[in-house]
Formats: C-alpha cells, structure tokens, sequence
C-alpha cells in the first residue's frame, strides 16, 4: 500500500503508537451539513489521546502535549455529515515535531469555539488521492436497448402462456 493511501487509512492510523493528542472543538451545525475548511487556534497543551491524560510511553508519562510556542493555527477540513459529532484525524499538525496525530472531536453548537475560524466551504464530494485510480466510469446503454428488452421479455412471456394453455 502506498505513503498516501496508508496515511488515509483510519485503522491504520488507529493502530499507529506514535505520539497524538486530541483536542475538542464546537462548530456550527451549518457547517457540518455543509462541510467546511476552517482555521483551528490551538491551547499550549494537549492531552494525549493513547492514555487520555494517565500517562504513558508515546507523551513521556506526562500525559499531554507541550505545543510549540511558535504554533500557527492549523487547518481542519470538515466532510459533509449529518452527525452533531465526528472525530477528524490530523497527521504530522506541526511538521515533524510531535505530536504527529491529532484527534479533533467535532461537535455541533450554537457558535464556533474560541480559535475557530470559518475559511470557506468543503464541497469536495470526493476526494483525490495521489496516485490512486480513477474510478471507472458508469457504463451506459443506448436508448433503444430498453425497448428491445421489453420486446423481448413479452415475446418469452406470450410463448411461455402459449404452451401452458395447450
């Protein structure tokens, strides 16, 4: 499996020991429905997601994340949902530095939270993934092909009651 389709994958990120930490933000429920590109402000720690704040190996028993000081909002992409709630999974948020998942829990609400800024819509329907094929396109059929089906469905039909009435 290729770099990108492993990174797109949500079990295989799942199963990742690497450092992530989670955060919470609330939305609109607009956005949600509509899907939406936002900018996420981030506090100075987050908690780690594996212990979910205990302590372990992947946040050095700590059980959060220290940020960088020189952070920058990052970018959250929302998909369309009817759900009030989702999780969106954000690889490598700081480059190379950890964490290197971020789990942001998304839940619908009256305003956005502090630090969350709307940029514009997400109306991709679908996704491209580089290098991934194409999807094969639908397969039609001329017009005329219903008609000769038709045809002969009912010739079958009236030889079938020809012979059961004899």
């Amino acid at each position: 499996m290729s770099d990108e389709l492993r990174l797109l994958d949500p079990d295989a990120l799942d199963r990742k020991r690497t450092p992530r930490a989670r955060t919470s933000i609330v939305v609109p429920q607009r956005w949600l429905r509509e899907g939406a590109r936002l900018e996420v402000a981030l506090a100075a720690r987050l908690k780690c997601d594996a212990c979910d704040g205990g302590g372990c190996d992947a946040c050095a028993r700590s059980g959060a994340f220290k940020l960088p000081d020189d952070r920058r909002p990052i970018s959250v992409t929302l998909p369309r949902v009817t759900d009030d709630y989702l999780a969106v999974r954000v690889t490598n948020p700081f480059g190379d530095r950890e964490p290197t998942l971020l789990i942001v829990h998304v839940a619908a609400g009256e305003a956005p939270s502090e630090g969350v800024r709307w940029v514009a819509d997400n109306h991709d329907v679908e996704p491209t993934v580089p290098g991934a094929p194409a999807r094969p396109a639908m397969p039609t059929a001329p017009p005329w092909v219903g008609w000769v089906v038709t045809i002969l469905v009912a010739a079958l039909l009236g030889m079938l009651a020809h012979f059961l009435v004899r």
